[in-house]
């Protein structure tokens, strides 16, 4: 692992506190068509569904942190979803709070 990675993951991203993203972000068909079937999995489980068990321990430098937990880091300013000469594209403006 890079240094610069292993540090903010030992240190849960603190240093980037205050930080603006502005960026466009592809999106292949792949990965489009596996966000779409992980939400029709969802749509079908029902409440009798066991929920998966959630670990509250914080990341560890073996270990890549959660993305859910990342994207509570993030204040959106602004997304925009377009589409062009066949490509998916996310524009997003950012904060890291």
């Amino acid at each position: 692992m890079h240094p610069v990675q292993k540090h903010l993951f030992d240190t849960n991203f603190r240093d980037l506190t205050g930080t603006k993203l502005e960026g466009t972000i592809a999106l292949s068909d792949e990965l489009i068509n596996l966000g779409i079937l992980d939400f029709l999995q969802q749509l079908q489980k029902t409440d009798t569904d066991a929920p998966e068990p959630q670990s509250s321990a914080p990341a560890t430098s073996s270990s890549m942190p959660k993305p859910e937990e990342l994207l509570k880091m993030l204040t959106i300013e602004e997304v925009k979803y377009r589409t062009e000469a066949g490509k998916t594209l996310l524009d997003i403006k950012a904060g890291i709070v």
